[in-house]
């Protein structure tokens, strides 16, 4: 278990030297790590441990923390239907883009394929070929059952105008606008079109990530 992981995470590195910056892939300086946020919906109602076991975070409290949750919230605490969960991931950037770091791991169940994975698991926080490239998988229709998968969740370590924040990859919703992604999470327009290497709402496409900086 341990050695496949371990070759996993070599494969990863080498597999960032062909993989272009593309939708979904944060820009980040070669060599850094960080902790980062994703943001998760979830597709339906569970207990915040099986989100905790799904994204491989090993604290409970730091999952709480994130979600200013009591430190006493017990495991079994219940996340409704379309709740968005701030997940706290540890970040490496390589070959320009960041990456969660080695995290999390998910094994393949009956019928899955590599789009329901990136998008009915992960609710769209990453492409499925993201999953087919970094884990060497030569044809997306091909996957075991019991195999496992490196989910590389986008995330990024840059300091935006000069200050370090903590990069959160926000789910955009249908029909929402930079402005008002800006607005709400008290950052400028201005700074999310740079971040994001977009030029206007036409090119905001739902139901994907989006690099949204935190200030501490």
């Amino acid at each position: 278990m341990g050695f496949a992981i371990i070759l996993m995470c070599l494969l990863f590195y080498s597999s960032f030297t062909t993989i272009s910056v593309a939708q979904q892939a944060f820009k980040c300086t070669e060599g850094t790590t960080c902790r980062s946020l994703v943001g998760y919906k979830s597709p339906n109602t569970t207990s915040i441990s099986s989100i905790q076991k799904l994204f491989g975070v090993k604290n409970l409290h730091s999952l709480l923390g994130a979600n200013n949750l009591p430190s006493s919230t017990l495991p079994n605490h219940m996340i409704q239907e379309q709740q968005v969960i701030k997940i706290p991931i540890p970040c490496i950037c390589f070959n320009g883009t960041g990456a969660s770091n080695k995290m999390p791991i998910y094994t393949v169940q009956p019928d899955d394929g590599l789009y329901y994975i990136a998008n009915n698991v992960f609710m769209g926080l990453l492409a499925h070929k993201r999953i087919q490239q970094v884990n060497r998988i030569e044809n997306a229709d091909k996957i075991n059952v019991g195999q496992e998968l490196w989910i590389p969740l986008p995330c990024s370590c840059e300091e935006v105008e000069g200050e370090r924040v903590v990069h959160y990859a926000h789910l955009v919703e249908e029909g929402s606008t930079v402005e008002e992604i800006a607005e709400k999470f008290g950052t400028t327009s201005d700074t999310l079109y740079r971040l994001n290497g977009i030029t206007n709402n036409s090119q905001l496409i739902a139901a994907t990530a989006f690099d949204v900086p935190l200030k501490g």
